[in-house]
């Protein structure tokens, strides 16, 4: 694993302390094209509450983790992040932390 900077430190942080923010990364970690809202991220993707979700939404756009852009109705959908040193990181974080089938919640 690349040796972690600020950010990637800050990430790991949130992802070691919040559980939500984890399944959302681990989901998009093997789901790498995948966009919803942040209620069909709840509902389908993560299986948790739409407020939580939408809090560890926001802590993850903040580190450029996931991005978020607007459809037709001003709803915001989200995605992961097009950085590929960032998602290779993380898929590595997954794997260390998940050693079970990846997308999979222990």
């Amino acid at each position: 694993m690349i040796r972690p900077n600020g950010r990637l430190l800050a990430i790991r942080q949130i992802l070691d302390r919040d559980e939500v923010c984890l399944d959302i990364v681990r989901y998009l970690v093997s789901h790498s094209e995948a966009a919803d809202t942040t209620r069909g991220i709840a509902e389908w993707w993560i299986k948790r509450d739409v407020a939580k979700t939408a809090q560890a939404l926001t802590k993850l756009q903040e580190h450029g983790v996931v991005r978020s852009y607007l459809v037709q109705d001003a709803t915001s959908v989200y995605a992961f992040t097009k950085n590929l040193l960032l998602r290779e990181t993380l898929r590595q974080y997954v794997d260390l932390v998940s050693p079970t089938a990846p997308g999979v919640r222990r």
